[in-house]
């Protein structure tokens, strides 16, 4: 399994220099050495797969065991009985109780099918997976056709497949998980079973499944049917198929077409494999681990956009001494205390508030003083958090299980996921604690009472005409009140299931669901943190050299870090210092001729923090620091 990191920088630069993608050779696929940034390059990048030698000859010491047991008249739960508190029924057709558990549990909500799709396409030509869609007329009670057609074509209330259906990387990683665990070698399956997953994935066949109904107690049950289904080649079920790189040819299919079309062949089910592909947490653990990813690289960002505000706001980096940590030796703050002080080195925009003459205050505000007190425990959570998820990813999380070596056949619990909801649970708090500390220092700079004589609402122009970036004080305040109502526990709110069987359950998934709404919500809050910083950072500029004809360029006076990140706000994506004359410009800002405005900006750098491409700079300025360190 993979080595623990020692800090949370470690941490983060363990991803980088782990940089799998679809470029390189399969991925081994061998139970133990899964890593959070395989999951990434796998879901996301498309990463190629294969299962290790060891895992194959462990899959098949262990699939000779079940059959032996039966033979032996053993009663074995979900094989030969019924399944959870129907667990006192018996049964000799065993392949039938495997099918009976694919069948049952696929019973969630997916719009905006094959169906759909065939409908438009005679009404209008194109296709569109919007339940606004065309509908068949149906015969109904009192001669209301037209009142259902006239329904069928109203206006959507959201996109139906984005409300009710998981994102092809959650199902990606759903899949992988799951074949990570089968290839532990202890749930009774064939090779067949796990070579089918290889093959999904490398011929990029993807399930859709309902994002909701999983309670993650015994699993990810209903989630994982779906898997199932399309494994089977079921025509009940459903896929995204076909290539990516050709416009149109990626479409939703029947599972069976889907299949056909990819030379991948059905498998049928044995005894105790439908059980072994439904019965686990790998659902959970695969949306879980997108969004530990992604929550340190934005609490990695979060420390960049510190070392910005202490210089925006003519800061200290006196609270980020060495001496100070040293004391209170936590490892969170010492780590994120020694980024900052050294992200600042070099800035000509420090002011330490000591002088005689002037009676200002001595010290930083919070949001700048305390801020590595502040991220310090989060950086602790989140390496705590990451794992977890890293043992979760290489654990074996059906039910019953089997011990080669032994022949014994164990039933347990494996499948209760509160090591996922506890891991999503820290996550989420601590988004929620970096988003009101980056809310906190953005809107200082907004604010004249707060921001060492920054212009109001950070304009550029006469302040009597111009309120630039109270727009944005505006919505940074939405978004942080979203995203402390997001911090709530969803661990705490379990109802028992299942007749009273499933009385504990993780709500998992759900958590994870929540954790990555949670990351995208900062990523707009970092996004317009990002676009303010650095037009203060312009008007410092403006401060210490005077206005002139060429628009300010802050970069001399930045710190290492700020000056990196600056350079690629405005030369990498293009987003210039903001005044009045550029917002009002019918020039075109964009290939497709939208003019400027703040929210274009914004998007720009909301986009590329989505994308990963923002992160380089982040990964570049960590790396940096290490190798001082070093």
């Amino acid at each position: 399994m993979a080595t623990p990191v020692q800090s949370f920088t470690d941490l983060v630069l363990s991803q980088w220099r782990h940089p799998s993608s679809s470029a390189n050779a399969p991925l081994d696929i061998d139970g133990r050495s899964l890593t959070i940034a395989d999951v990434v390059a796998v879901s996301r990048d498309l990463a190629s797969v294969k299962l290790a030698p060891e895992s194959i000859d462990a899959i098949e010491a262990c699939s000779k065991i079940i059959p032996e047991k039966l033979a032996k008249g053993n009663v074995i739960y979900g094989v030969n009985t019924g399944f959870g508190g129907s667990a006192d029924t018996r049964s000799d057709d065993v392949e039938w109780i495997q099918q009976s558990v694919i069948s049952h549990l696929t019973c969630g909500i997916v719009a905006g099918g094959v169906g759909k799709q065939k409908l438009v396409a005679n009404s209008n030509g194109h296709s569109n997976l919007s339940n606004g869609d065309a509908q068949p007329s149906m015969k109904v009670p009192n001669g209301r056709e037209e009142h259902s057609a006239l329904v069928g074509h109203s206006l959507p209330l959201n996109d139906p497949l984005a409300a009710t259906c998981m994102p092809e990387s959650w199902a990606r990683a759903s899949m992988l998980i799951r074949l990570n665990s089968l290839a532990g070698g202890a749930s009774g399956i064939r090779v067949d079973i796990a070579e089918s997953l290889v093959s999904l994935l490398n011929e990029d066949v993807v399930p859709r499944i309902p994002v909701r109904g999983s309670i993650s107690a015994s699993g990810d049950l209903s989630a994982l049917a779906w898997i199932g289904a399309l494994m089977q080649g079921k025509p009940s079920a459903t896929a995204f198929a076909g290539p990516r790189d050709v416009d149109g040819a990626r479409r939703v299919k029947r599972a069976d077409l889907a299949l056909s079309e990819a030379g991948i062949m059905p498998i049928s089910l044995h005894a105790k494999e439908g059980l072994a592909i439904v019965n686990g947490t790998a659902v959970s653990a695969g949306v879980a681990a997108l969004a530990v990813y992604e929550s340190v690289n934005l609490a990695a960002l979060s420390q960049i956009l510190t070392a910005m505000s202490v210089e925006a706001l003519r800061g200290s980096d006196e609270s980020f001494e060495p001496f100070i940590a040293r004391v209170r030796p936590h490892a969170g703050q010492v780590d994120s205390a020694r980024n900052i002080k050294a992200f600042l080195a070099g800035s000509r925009l420090l002011n330490r508030h000591d002088s005689q003459d002037v009676a200002t205050l001595r010290q930083d505000r919070y949001s700048l003083r305390t801020a590595s007190q502040w991220i310090g425990p989060v950086l602790e959570d989140f390496c705590l958090a990451y794992d977890q998820l890293t043992v979760e990813l290489n654990s074996v999380t059906d039910n019953p299980l089997i011990d080669a070596a032994t022949g014994r056949v164990y039933h347990g619990g494996n499948f209760q996921a509160r090591a996922v909801t506890s891991a999503a649970e820290k996550l989420r708090q601590g988004l929620q604690t970096i988003g009101r500390m980056l809310f906190s220092q953005c809107t200082e700079m907004i604010n004249p009472a707060t921001s060492w004589g920054l212009p109001p609402n950070l304009c550029s122009d006469d302040a009597n005409e111009s309120f630039l970036f109270k727009g944005l004080d505006v919505v940074i305040a939405a978004l942080t009140s979203e995203l402390g109502f997001l911090a709530n526990p969803v661990g705490s709110h379990v109802q028992t299931a299942e007749m009273g069987n499933q009385s504990l359950n993780s709500l998992a998934l759900v958590s994870a669901r929540y954790t990555l709404e949670a990351v995208d919500v900062l990523s707009q809050i970092t996004s317009a943190h990002l676009l303010a910083v650095c037009q203060a950072l312009d008007l410092r500029a403006i401060e210490i050299e005077g206005r002139n004809d060429a628009p300010p360029d802050a970069a001399p006076h930045l710190g290492r870090a700020s000056r990196r990140m600056y350079h690629y706000i405005r030369k990498g994506l293009g987003i210039p210092f903001l005044g009045e004359a550029h917002l009002a410009s019918t020039e075109a800002a964009t290939l497709d001729g939208v003019t400027p405005s703040i929210g274009l900006y914004n998007t720009r750098i909301y986009e590329s923090i989505r994308s990963g491409s923002l992160y380089d700079v982040v990964l570049e300025s960590l790396n940096e620091v290490a190798g001082c360190e070093q």
